[in-house]
């Protein structure tokens, strides 16, 4: 392999491709960890300067105010902020964590150094000048001298914090300018091992032609094995074209003499596909061979059907030689007893005639008979000694096979087909028989068919007549049937008239009335404002509704008692409160026209009017007695026509109630 990249560096030339993209890969990985590091480091040490320069503008600021604020504070909290600022100012010469925070200052480079020293020295001045509590003037000079002093210290963060950048910057530019030149380098290096071997070899596969002369490892063992598939696929292409004009038999190792099965799987596939071909084109030889022979005998059952015997000479005849046969019979089944089917011979082709001085075979009788009974076609390769012979004029000899085929439509069978041969009978061939017999067994079924209907249209003719003598009759039924429908409709009209009035007087009145089933559910009640309250309650007193639910436990067994009197023919008669009102309730027991009891009928009167006028009548009474003793006679009469005259207002108000609810 001839690496010209790597010409300085003569033991890259035996790597293959995968070995040289590793070490590339890696030198390259390396490369961008060193400038991350490199960058990194310079972009750490330019934040170090910057926090410098917060260091010191806070330090700024704080001797500002410890100069702004010498009269305000005490001498000790002055002395602990000029300690606190000396150990700031400490911390930025020698470097260090800063107190309370994760920054990390280090130590001052050079030209800082010396301006902070003298800073110091100002400063020590500065501190003894603060505590001392000199001249104003001359402590304002001196913190002016000093924060200029601060000023040049910053000044001096700046300037390293520039040259940092520029540093930074030329690290960055270099780190650029490297990476641009090593993927420079993969891609000259990709170029000429991988993809320019790669167009070749992709012109020359769509050229079906050979490439050779590649160096480099893996593209030379890809190359290899392309050149194979290219023979393999000129070997297939003619393999197809000998397929494609019809020549299935042709063997693959004529154009591939070192072909092994399982090497080549294009090799294998199209030796399958011929041998499917071959499958295929000998089932459609045989499919036509049936369809051909079943349009052949279609034509004749359609020449033929008017004459069983006829048409069973020709099917016989004509399924002998299409099959191959020797000898073959056709049974029809006889029913002209019920009672006792059997199998009749109509047709025979090359039977001996001593095999047929039976002509009828019962259900069940011999092989055939057997063959009937179970529906199945029977095919016989070992044939019992005499059970037929096949005759010729050079002699006779007993036939190889045997073909039992029933004449069926769906379960039905209609006849048997017996054929004999000296040969065996292929699958398609019985396959074709059975089809056929198929066919046959639904011309035996029209046949039979059209004896039958013409039976049938013999016996509709008497049927006819039969029904024309009972339409009269049918016809003076059917005014009967008029008549009686009319009369019924007009009862049910009447009966609908006096469900109508019946329901109108039940909700004339606002008392309440339910009739109740044996099984104490609500068969019907009236719209009696007693059961409006009872709905509102969230009770659902309808049809159906299982009254004794109503009541608790502690009452149920008493109430159950009231319904089981009732049901047992007995009237009864209590008082009951519902929703604060009083109530007469009336049980009576419901009659069948039989008179068996069918239920309870329940009438609940509300007396609470009734209650409150026989308490205005008792209180009128009451102020004609208190009246009576305390007026005099003429005050007296007044009053006592007065009482009594509402008196008995209340009297026929009441016999009126009574009157309307007993």
């Amino acid at each position: 392999m001839n690496f010209r990249l790597f010409a300085p560096m003569k033991g890259l030339k035996n790597l293959t491709i995968a070995q040289a993209s590793i070490l590339a890969g890696a030198v390259l990985f390396a490369a961008i960890v060193l400038q991350m590091f490199w960058i990194q480091n310079k972009f750490t040490n330019i934040l170090s300067v910057q926090q410098q320069i917060d260091h010191t503008r806070k330090l700024q600021l704080q001797v500002h105010r410890i100069f702004l604020d010498r009269n305000s504070v005490d001498r000790s909290t002055r002395l602990t902020q000029l300690a606190k600022t000396d150990k700031a100012l400490e911390l930025l010469k020698q470097g260090g964590r800063v107190s309370g925070t994760q920054s990390v200052l280090p130590p001052l480079q050079r030209l800082p150094a010396i301006t902070l020293e003298r800073l110091q020295a100002d400063w020590t001045i500065f501190q003894s000048l603060i505590t001392a509590s000199p001249d104003t003037s001359r402590l304002e000079a001196h913190t002016n001298l000093l924060l200029e002093w601060f000023d040049k210290l910053v000044a001096d963060f700046s300037y390293e914090e520039s040259k940092l950048k520029n540093t930074a910057a030329w690290v960055v530019a270099l780190a650029l300018i490297t990476d641009a030149f090593m993927i420079g380098w993969l891609i000259v290096f990709v170029r000429r091992t991988i993809i320019k071997p790669l167009r070749i070899l992709a012109t020359n596969t769509a050229n079906h032609e050979h490439t050779n002369g590649i160096q480099y490892h893996e593209i030379s063992a890809v190359a290899h094995h392309i050149n194979e598939v290219v023979e393999n696929l000129r070997d297939a292409s003619d393999f197809v074209k000998e397929i494609g004009e019809g020549n299935l038999t042709k063997d693959y190792r004529e154009l591939e003499p070192e072909y092994q099965p399982g090497k080549n799987k294009l090799a294998d596939s199209l030796i399958a596909m011929q041998r499917k071909l071959l499958a295929m084109n000998d089932e459609e030889q045989k499919r036509k061979w049936a369809n051909e022979g079943l349009s052949q005998f279609v034509d004749i059952l359609r020449s033929s059907a008017s004459n069983l015997h006829q048409l069973g000479d020709r099917i016989i005849s004509a399924l002998v030689h299409y099959t191959g046969s020797n000898q073959g019979g056709l049974y029809v089944l006889n029913e002209d007893d019920p009672q006792h089917p059997y199998l009749e011979l109509i047709s025979l082709f090359a039977f001996n005639i001593k095999k047929h001085q039976q002509q009828k075979v019962k259900p069940g009788e011999g092989l055939l008979g057997q063959t009937y009974l179970e529906k199945q076609t029977v095919y016989l390769s070992e044939i019992p000694e005499d059970y037929v012979r096949i005759t010729s004029g050079l002699g006779d000899a007993n036939p190889k096979t045997l073909l039992i085929v029933p004449l069926k439509v769906d379960d039905t069978v209609y006849g048997m087909v017996e054929l004999a041969s000296f040969r065996d009978y292929q699958p398609h061939e019985i396959s074709f028989v059975e089809k056929l017999g198929e066919t046959i067994a639904s011309t035996l079924a029209s046949v039979k068919a059209a004896q039958n209907n013409r039976k049938l249209l013999e016996e509709s003719r008497l049927t006819t007549e039969a029904m024309r003598a009972q339409e009269e009759e049918m016809r003076q039924n059917m005014e009967e049937l008029t008549a009686t429908q009319e009369e019924m409709q007009r009862v049910m009209k009447e009966a609908q008239q006096k469900e109508t009035y019946l329901s109108n007087l039940m909700n004339a009145t606002t008392d309440a009335f339910v009739a109740i089933g044996l099984d104490y559910r609500v068969v019907l009640r009236n719209n009696a404002p007693l059961f409006d309250q009872f709905i509102r309650s969230g009770i659902p007193y309808e049809k159906g509704y299982y009254v004794l639910s109503l009541f608790k436990e502690d009452e149920f067994e008493y109430h159950k008692a009231i319904y089981d009197k009732v049901f047992s023919g007995q009237t009864l008669s209590v008082e009951k409160e519902y929703f604060g009102k009083p109530y007469s309730v009336n049980y009576k027991p419901l009659m069948s026209p039989t008179g068996e009891i069918i239920g309870a009928a329940i009438y609940a009167h509300d007396l609470s009017e009734q209650q409150e006028m026989e308490s205005r009548i008792k209180s009128l009474e009451q102020q004609l007695a208190a009246a009576s003793a305390k007026t005099s006679d003429e005050s007296l009469t007044e009053l006592e026509q007065m009482l009594r005259v509402n008196l008995e207002a209340l009297q026929i108000t009441r016999e009126t109630l009574r009157n309307k609810h007993p």
